[in-house]
């Protein structure tokens, strides 16, 4: 937190708050993982299949 206030202060900058879904937007493929290995964790088999393209 130290470095981001450091960095507004020495550049004007203002705070830009990446939202709650940040991480799961820079790599999608690493959450969906993740989802996967949490529920096999709490005990339920996954499987998962493509959605069909809206169209």
């Amino acid at each position: 937190m130290l470095i981001a206030v450091w960095n507004m202060l020495t550049t004007g900058a203002t705070y830009d708050d990446p939202g709650g879904d940040f991480y799961t937007r820079l790599d999608p493929d690493r959450a969906k993982h993740r989802a996967l290995d949490q529920l096999r964790k709490m005990g339920y088999a996954v499987t998962i299949e493509a959605q069909a393209a809206a169209g």
